[in-house]
């Protein structure tokens, strides 16, 4: 397992969440890009990412339940490593139990507001930014 830093983006195969996993690359971190279950363009983001320099690790995920937050980060700490920063950029996913989130890793959620985005930061200390 390395020993590098590891993102997961929620909602990461458009194209604000292709800017965001770049930048965290760009950063040094491992980045597991999201995506919703058998998204048909998987394939193809991955390849143009590959293509502009990024090597993307993918991982499909259902997060309107938020049951299922935990255990696939359970899953990419043991595959890959713990979850330094997890990132909410897809608009149908809330994370209601941040607190509990933010313990294990930095929280940012992106939020769409009146044709704008609001972001939410959420560092291990429990301090929310925005």
């Amino acid at each position: 397992m390395s020993m590098q830093k590891v993102a997961f983006v929620a909602g990461a195969m458009g194209g604000m969440g292709a800017a965001i996993c770049q930048s965290l690359a760009r950063d040094g971190l491992r980045v597991v890009a999201g995506c919703p279950p058998h998204f048909r363009f998987k394939d193809e983001w991955l390849a143009m990412q590959r293509a502009l320099g990024f090597e993307f690790l993918s991982e499909e995920h259902e997060l309107a339940d938020d049951r299922q937050l935990e255990p696939l980060l359970d899953r990419i700490e043991r595959e890959v490593g713990p979850v330094e920063v997890l990132v909410n950029n897809a608009e149908m996913t809330h994370f209601r139990n941040v607190s509990a989130l933010a313990r294990r890793a930095r929280v940012v959620s992106i939020e769409p507001v009146e044709g704008a985005y609001r972001t939410h930061v959420w560092l291990p200390t429990g301090q929310l930014r925005h």
